[in-house]
Parts: C-alpha cells; sequence; structure tokens
C-alpha cells in the first residue's frame, strides 16, 4: 500500500498524519494504546498487514489475515465515558460513508457496532479508552479482500461483493478523511447529524430482533438510538427497554 500517496491526498487536518505500519502486530490496539500512553498525537494511526490476536467486543478473537484492512486511530476526546458509545456509532457512519466513497458500496450498520452488507458482517469496531477519557483508541477491521475460505461463518468481504477489485489504499484515504468528519461532529456536538445519517444506515432499527445483554436476552422490535447511543427496544408486552451494551443477533 502506498502509504504516502496516501497522506499526501488525505486533505485531513490531524487523522492520518502520523502513521505507523506493520507487517504483523498482535492487535493495532494494542500498540495504538502503548503509543497513546505515551503521549502520541491526536490522530495518529496504526495500520498492519496482518494480526495475530486481533479482537473484537467482549473480547471475541477478530480473523485478521491478509487482505483486510486493520487499523487504529488514537483519539483525545473532551468526553465522559458514558459518551463513548455515541463515538462507536459515529466511525460505524465514518466506515460506510467511506465504503460509499471507495467502493459505491452501501455498508450497513447493525447496532452497536458491525458493518454488514447483504446481511453478512464485512467489518467491526472496537473503542477502548484510557483512564477518565484521557484518550481513546478506534479500532476498525474491515474485510476488503480476504479469501472466502479464511472468514469466519457468517462473514464476507468487500471483492467478494462486488465481484472486482476493490483499492485499500483508496479505502484507507476515504477512511480517515470520513474519520475526521464523523469526530469533528462529535467533538462538537452534532449528535442530531450523526444520528440521522446512522439511522439512515441501520440494519437494525425497525427489525424484530433479539438482544444479548450479560444478564440474559431480550426480544421485540427495535424502534431507535437514543441520545446516548443506546438501542430502544420495543418488547412484546408493549413496554419499551433501553439497551446500553448488547449484541444483536
Amino acid at each position: 500500500m502506498e502509504l504516502e500517496h496516501v497522506q499526501r491526498n488525505l486533505g485531513t487536518r490531524y487523522v492520518g498524519r502520523r502513521i505507523h505500519w506493520f507487517e504483523r502486530v498482535t492487535s493495532t490496539n494494542d500498540v495504538a494504546r502503548s503509543l497513546a500512553e505515551q503521549g502520541a498525537p491526536e490522530g495518529t494511526v496504526v495500520l498492519a498487514r496482518t494480526q495475530t490476536e486481533g479482537r473484537g467486543r467482549l473480547g471475541r478473537r477478530w480473523v485478521s489475515p491478509p487482505g483486510g484492512l486493520w487499523l487504529s486511530v488514537v483519539l483525545r476526546p473532551p468526553a465522559a465515558p458514558h459518551e463513548l458509545p455515541r463515538l462507536a456509532l459515529a466511525v460505524g457512519v465514518a466506515c460506510s460513508r467511506a465504503a460509499e466513497r471507495a467502493c459505491g458500496l452501501s455498508l450497513g450498520l447493525r447496532w452497536p457496532n458491525d458493518l454488514v452488507v447483504e446481511g453478512r458482517k464485512v467489518g467491526g469496531i472496537l473503542v477502548e479508552s484510557g483512564p477518565e477519557v484521557r484518550w481513546v483508541v478506534v479500532g476498525v477491521g474491515i474485510n476488503v479482500a480476504v479469501a472466502a475460505d479464511q472468514l469466519p461463518e457468517g462473514a464476507t468481504s468487500l471483492q467478494e461483493t462486488v465481484r472486482g477489485p476493490v483499492d485499500r489504499a483508496a479505502l484507507l484515504q476515504a477512511l480517515l478523511s470520513e474519520l475526521e468528519i464523523a469526530y469533528e461532529l462529535f467533538r462538537g456536538g452534532d449528535w442530531a447529524t450523526l444520528l440521522d445519517w446512522w439511522r439512515r444506515r441501520s440494519t437494525t432499527l425497525g427489525r424484530r430482533v433479539r438482544v444479548y445483554v450479560p444478564s440474559g436476552v431480550y426480544e421485540g422490535v427495535a424502534e431507535d438510538v437514543d441520545e446516548d447511543g443506546a438501542l430502544v427496544l420495543r418488547l412484546p408486552d408493549g413496554r419499551r427497554k433501553r439497551i446500553v451494551a448488547g449484541e444483536v443477533g
């Protein structure tokens, strides 16, 4: 990947102005966390060809062979911990808009952090923070051209979906640009715009879903996402249930 070309044509003020490239790492989030603790400036990116211990939400293993886009970004938002679910949704919007720009593909957003196309998972987002949110690391994993036999069940790749090559450099450039746009809206408090963009791309809202939470399972119709990024579920008995953390099955 021509990183110098990407940075020359980026057009961002700070996201992607420093990129640390690795052939192989345990996890880009781990490297980015270390850099953040050492004072890395906002917008620093860690990018790897492959991860040996990539992870998703709840500590699940994330398959990260060559052919994907595996990256993490250091951010330093003026935010409280309860605001971070909003940031995860904002990053999802950025990923979807970047795919539209780079390969004309509309990625759906499945609450809270999955990127999907035609009902199959093509990527995901992991947001981790330090003490008192002095820094935040945003991890993004997208199956760009990962071979089908290397993908877990229920997953797909951009290349398989568009049935042709996908330019990873163009996707990275679009993603870093869209991340800065979404992050600026988040940091500026324009949640209304971000939420509108997210709702329009949601594959969760309006559907009957099953949501897994630590205490059990809820079933109902996903009615909305509120101002804190929580999923609002209409239960069969008519009650509304607000779910801050969970997973849609």
